[in-house]
Formats: C-alpha cells, sequence, structure tokens
C-alpha cells in the first residue's frame, strides 16, 4: 500500500523525495508552485533531472502535484477561469515530465450561482485541460466540504462533471475523508457511495485526514489522526474497508503536525491503523 504526505518542495522539487523518505512516505504530495498565486515557473532542467535521481535513490513510488487553493474554474471572471486553467495545464505538462500521477485539485466556487449555470464552463475547461495533459496523468477532482458555493462536496456533482468530460482515462477523483465527514457523508459509507455515484475505477488518491470540526458542519478543517471528531475507530474501520475494496490507492496525509504539516509519527500512526 502507498502511504505518503503532503511535504514542502522549498529548497527544489528534489528535496521533496527526501522529506517524504524521511517521514517513511513511499509517494508523497506538493505544490508545484506557490500556494498563493496562479503563477508558475518551469523548473530547470537540472532541478527535474536531479529530481528524478533522487526519486530512483529513494525508491519513491506515486507524486502527485497539489494545485494552488486559489484555482477555481467556476469563476464568473473569465481572465480569472483562463490563468486557473494555464496553471493547471503546466502542472500536469510539469507532472508528464517527471513520471508524477498528476494534479489534485478544488474545483472552485460558484459563488451563489448555482452548480448547473457552471457545469458547461467547467467541464469546457476540464477538456481543455485534458487536451494538453500528457497521456500517463490524471486531471484529478478532489470533493469539497460544503462551505457555502463550493463544488464537489456531493458525489454526484463530481459524477456529473466526469460524465461530460471527454477524455475520461485522464480524469479522477481523490477522496478527502474530512472534506467527506464535513459534507455529511458517513466515512463508513464513503466507498459504497463512491462506488455507486461515480465507479471506483476513477478513486485516484485518498487524503486521510481526521477533523477539528463535526459531522456535517461544512466547514474544511483538518486534525491530527485519532485527535478531531472523526476519531480513531472511525479511520480504522474506513482504512480497513479501503483494504478490502480498493488495492494500491495512495493515502495522503494532509494533517497539521506541529504546524508544519504531516510528522514522521503521523506516518507511523497511519501504519498501525493499516495492519
Amino acid at each position: 500500500m502507498y502511504i505518503g504526505a503532503h511535504v514542502s518542495m522549498a529548497g527544489g522539487l528534489d528535496k521533496s523525495i527526501e522529506r517524504a523518505s524521511k517521514l517513511g512516505s513511499n509517494c508523497l504530495m506538493t505544490f508545484a508552485s506557490s500556494p498563493r498565486s496562479l503563477k508558475y515557473q518551469i523548473p530547470s532542467v537540472k532541478v527535474i533531472e536531479k529530481y528524478k535521481q533522487a526519486k530512483i535513490k529513494y525508491e519513491m513510488g506515486p507524486h502527485f502535484f497539489h494545485a494552488p487553493y486559489l484555482v477555481n474554474l467556476a469563476s464568473g471572471d473569465k481572465s480569472y477561469v483562463n490563468a486557473s486553467r494555464d496553471l493547471l495545464i503546466s502542472y500536469q505538462q510539469l507532472a508528464g515530465e517527471i513520471g508524477g500521477s498528476g494534479t489534485i485539485f478544488h474545483v472552485g466556487s460558484h459563488k451563489g450561482s448555482g452548480f448547473e449555470t457552471k457545469i458547461t464552463q467547467i467541464v469546457t475547461t476540464i477538456n481543455y485541460i485534458l487536451d494538453s495533459s500528457p497521456r500517463g496523468t490524471r486531471l484529478i477532482l478532489e470533493n469539497a466540504a460544503g462551505q457555502a458555493g463550493t463544488i464537489g462536496a456531493s458525489l454526484v456533482e463530481l459524477r456529473e462533471i466526469i460524465d461530460r468530460v471527454g477524455d475520461k482515462p485522464k480524469i479522477g477523483v481523490c477522496l478527502d475523508t474530512q472534506h467527506a465527514w464535513a459534507s455529511g457523508i458517513p466515512l463508513d459509507k464513503l466507498l459504497d457511495m463512491f462506488t455507486h455515484e461515480v465507479g471506483i475505477k476513477y478513486l485516484a488518491a485518498i487524503h486521510f485526514n481526521d477533523s477539528k470540526t463535526e459531522f456535517d458542519s461544512h466547514v474544511d478543517r483538518h486534525e491530527n489522526l485519532g485527535q478531531g471528531k472523526i476519531g480513531k475507530d472511525i479511520l480504522r474501520k474506513f482504512i480497513a474497508n479501503c483494504k478490502l475494496k480498493i488495492e494500491n490507492c495512495p493515502i495522503i496525509l494532509e494533517v497539521p503536525g506541529d504546524g508544519d504539516g504531516p510528522r514522521k509519527k503521523d506516518i507511523d500512526y497511519l501504519k498501525r491503523l493499516v495492519v
């Protein structure tokens, strides 16, 4: 089973591999640019070569990029949608160059106008991105926690997007346990609901997090495993369900740790749940 964490790429993309390995991860997720901007700078050939060498040295498995949270394919501002689109294309092209798995992203917010008013715009933009995405990479929709206006808290919304996408082998979904919990989906039913509504073949990754907030709170706040409102027992049962129903789906921690993200003891905790 692939178990990893969201780690920093400070100092260069190659440094992220070493950080992930020190945590005990065999897969990882990083940003590929500032999470607070839609601007993107192409890594140098030297950095990419050092990255590839590090990946071999540390025997690292799948690497996912996470797009900046500013991405919004449902924006009413066309120039903003285009900037989001172009950034996702850059991420996908970098993923192809380094042998990465693809880019996980939040679809965005319709700002109160309603999902149905934005689905054509969203799908048209996604199809454009997929046309520019290398084979072997996936553009991966992440379920949302259900904040007002956000798209993807409902599995039906994710299915409707995927149903209208053209190049389906290039599309996927990342299920975040905290987001599912916050949106009112019981974790003991999540995989079965996803299989029924979307299709398990589209499951590309799992973000495994506890929650600072109560069930059905519609608030996106992650907590360290076993210290939140979901708790150890429910998380353990979810992992057991994963072992029964999915094979080799990467499980990635996005917990706060001590304020700097996942720690080695968080990875160790997850590994104990898996046993």
